[in-house]
């Protein structure tokens, strides 16, 4: 076959009429200037991937394309974002931890050693080492916890626990559209109560709190202000059983300026069977928590307590109602930036942590409900409900409370935990009785 011919130009041709070829005169974009900003080089952003990491630890890629558009109105590919999470020794999965292989089997031992009733499995230990800043696939801890606790896969079987009972399927607009607000009494044996409140929408664990008990009105006002003060507003709606639960009708009328307002009842009152946003959250946090709360707790109780020594008894206050606090902190945090798997016949968001719902509730179908009131108002709303229940709310005497922070600061403020809180709490009752 003969070649072709190239085709030359007609000099007497006007070579922009009819010509088709993409030229600048009909290119989509004839300037070259993309409508977003260049992705800045590493340094200038690697403190807000570090920031990101850390605060989401189990983001993945478009997580962070998804954060960096709506945050900063940056594009950024996937790419892009991958060789900076490398540069920055960062990584959204497990396979380029470099970490020694009998240093990663001591890590989930350690964390193993935190939960004694075998209560959590392979995904949740996983979620909990990334918290940690530990990437530790999912396999490696299967196989650790299945030759050292292989009982715990036993009692965590569904087929062996009692099946719950079938509910309707949960509807909500979108974050803060209505606080799911409960007392949690399994721990009050111990002189531990607990009070929660929990977004329905996304099941956010809003704000949890340790109390000597969660029965007072007052103190329950305490905890809601707290709250709303953490998220900068409140609700559309409360629901509540028939207990002690606020009602701040007044709040809400001055800040929410909308015509719906009057049709939507500032609180419902559920038996606690209906009260299902924060009455599901309770067994699982007294099973996969609670339970290793109390058996630390308990192991000293007959070793290092003497019942009816008032100096043991505001020790051990003055040291276990922090520590339980900040466990339970720690508790909501884990829950917070647990994956929840993607199921389709769910209303409720799904596909990601309850922190990615919150983040960016609109990629989720969500609409922030939020009603946003002043921080000075709250503030002064808050001291106020907190002077009223500070007799409610004391775990120790206020005269007490100064000579413990002295006897502590005596033993130069050793870090307390759970496994270590029986030997600070006998080295400063020993302390105490010197002074």
């Amino acid at each position: 076959m003969p070649p072709k011919r190239k085709k030359t130009a007609d000099p007497d041709e006007d070579e922009d009429e009819d010509d088709d070829r993409p030229n600048k005169r009909n290119a989509r974009n004839p300037s070259g200037k993309n409508q977003y900003a260049a992705v800045p080089p590493l340094e200038e952003i690697a403190d807000l991937i570090r920031k990101y990491h850390s605060d989401n630890p189990n983001f993945k890629y478009q997580d962070y394309i998804d954060a960096f558009m709506k945050d900063h109105d940056i594009k950024i590919g996937r790419s892009k974002i991958a060789k900076y999470l490398t540069q920055l020794g960062l990584s959204t999965s497990s396979r380029g931890n470099r970490m020694p292989d009998g240093d990663q089997t001591q890590l989930i031992l350690d964390e193993l050693a935190n939960d004694p009733n075998q209560t959590r499995g392979p995904r949740v230990v996983k979620e909990t080492l990334n918290l940690a800043g530990h990437k530790i696939g999912r396999n490696k801890i299967s196989n650790v916890m299945h030759t050292f606790e292989e009982e715990g896969f036993e009692k965590r079987d569904p087929k062996a626990q009692n099946k719950t009972v079938k509910r309707s399927p949960l509807t909500a607009v979108g974050p803060h559209e209505e606080w799911s607000m409960d007392g949690h009494n399994k721990m009050n044996e111990a002189g531990f109560g607990i009070y929660g409140i929990r977004d329905k929408w996304g099941g956010r664990y809003l704000h949890y709190r340790v109390l000597p008990s969660n029965r007072y009105a007052d103190v329950v006002g305490v905890v809601y202000l707290e709250c709303a003060k953490k998220h900068g507003g409140i609700p559309m709606q409360g629901s509540s059983d028939h207990g002690s639960e606020v009602r701040d009708a007044q709040l809400r009328e001055r800040h929410w300026d909308d015509d719906d307002a009057a049709a939507v009842p500032v609180w419902m009152f559920l038996e606690s069977t209906h009260n299902i946003t924060v009455e599901s959250g309770w067994r699982t946090l007294f099973y996969t928590w609670g339970v290793n709360v109390l058996d630390f707790f308990y192991a000293g109780i007959d070793v290092f307590f003497e019942a009816g020594n008032i100096i043991h008894q505001q020790t051990s206050n003055w040291i276990w109602f922090p520590l339980i606090q900040h466990s339970l902190d720690q508790f909501c945090n884990e829950q917070n930036n647990h994956r929840i798997r993607k199921q389709k016949e769910k209303l409720l968001p799904s596909g990601g942590s309850p922190n990615q719902f919150y983040a960016n509730p609109q990629k989720y179908g969500g609409k922030d409900c939020l009603i946003k009131v002043p921080a000075e108002e709250i503030d002064e709303l808050l001291d106020e409900a907190r002077e009223a229940a500070h007799e409610h709310m004391k775990f120790v005497d206020d005269d007490f409370d100064i000579l413990a922070h002295d006897a502590y600061d005596a033993l130069g403020k050793p870090d307390i935990t759970l496994q270590n809180a029986w030997v600070v709490f006998r080295a400063m009752v020993e302390q105490l009785n010197d002074m």
